[in-house]
């Protein structure tokens, strides 16, 4: 009648050792990482459209080649010259979101993506009195 007192405890910590191997599993398939700087852009109320300087980082552990592909319609299609490049620097106007996303050059398989974000600035809402004038309280 003691064994099966544990059992649940055993079922337990099963769950939680196999939920442990996944993660570690995941980690190590992880190979290759895009970054952005910045990632969001924020415009103004005159101007709707977002100018800055973007900066693409990647890591890359397999040391291959790769090509960023992005729907931003001014960037055609680049690819690294070498495994040694692990930057890009782009000038950009958007007033939409622009995703990035970097490929394997010679498989074409997705590593990785990352989105630039464009936020348009909101007017400062007025504040509503909650009292009346007339109120006594």
């Amino acid at each position: 009648m003691s064994a099966y007192r544990l059992l649940p405890v055993g079922i337990l910590s099963l769950i939680l050792l196999s939920g442990y191997a996944v993660a570690d599993d995941l980690d190590d398939e992880i190979t290759s990482k895009l970054k952005l700087s910045p990632e969001f852009c924020i415009t103004s109320e005159d101007e709707l459209m977002c100018e800055l300087t973007l900066v693409l980082e990647w890591e890359n552990k397999d040391f291959r080649p790769i090509c960023i592909l992005s729907d931003y319609k001014e960037m055609a299609k680049w690819c690294a010259e070498s495994a040694d490049t692990h930057s890009l620097t782009l000038n950009i106007k958007a007033t939409d979101d622009i995703q990035f996303v970097m490929i394997d050059k010679e498989t074409h398989q997705t590593l990785a993506g990352v989105k630039l974000k464009v936020t348009p600035a909101a007017e400062p809402k007025v504040r509503r009195r909650y009292r009346n004038p007339w109120s006594l309280f």
